[in-house]
């Protein structure tokens, strides 16, 4: 039987054709695996890179650190500290003219070795009273943040607002764990 050079011809580009198709049946899945590779190599040497700086910077991170834990209170392991920074806003408020309408204190809730006191406030004001009341508390020597804080003006009332803010208070604490806590962690036995 012989092949006219036509018949070849198809038969080569047949063949050209099965192929190409299994090269790309059994290639496509490589070529994105690969492609994957590429993109992982790419993602971890930003990591590496951005490991590397913050290694470099380990000083500076350090005495940030430390200038924090100057500004963080200590307080026993029993002691409720809900009012001593419920007094502070107080004061802070009336010497910057800034009204509480309500002060309503949340659950401490602890995260490792700190503890995070929120207190939800509603408050009446200027917008010089809240700006001065916000560096006030800025600049006392402790731990808050100001935070999720809203500013609307008061309908017929020439230059005044209310609004809402979250005080989150941040503090640790020293000696025993209070009852409640001592009952939460486990005992160990032997085994």
């Amino acid at each position: 039987m012989s092949f006219t050079s036509r018949e070849s011809v198809l038969s080569w580009i047949v063949g050209i054709l099965i192929l190409l198709s299994l090269s790309y049946w059994f290639g496509a899945p490589k070529a994105r695996i690969w492609k994957e590779t590429v993109e992982n190599q790419k993602q971890l040497a930003d990591r590496i890179a951005l490991a590397e700086r913050l290694i470099q910077q380990q000083g500076e991170w350090t005495l940030r650190l430390d200038a924090l834990k100057t500004k963080l209170s200590k307080y026993d392991a029993g002691k409720d500290v809900t009012a001593d920074y419920l007094k502070i806003l107080e004061r802070v408020a009336k010497d910057t003219s800034v009204n509480l309408v309500q002060r309503r204190p949340q659950k401490e809730k602890q995260h490792g070795d700190l503890y995070e006191l929120a207190i939800d406030c509603t408050w009446e004001g200027n917008l010089e009273g809240l700006v001065r009341f916000l560096y006030a508390l800025e600049q006392e020597n402790v731990t808050m943040d100001v935070e999720d804080i809203t500013v609307s003006l008061v309908s017929g009332g020439k230059g005044q607002m209310k609004g809402n803010f979250t005080l989150m208070c941040i503090y640790s604490r020293s000696g025993e764990p209070a009852p409640e806590e001592k009952a939460a962690i486990p005992k160990r036995g032997k085994s």
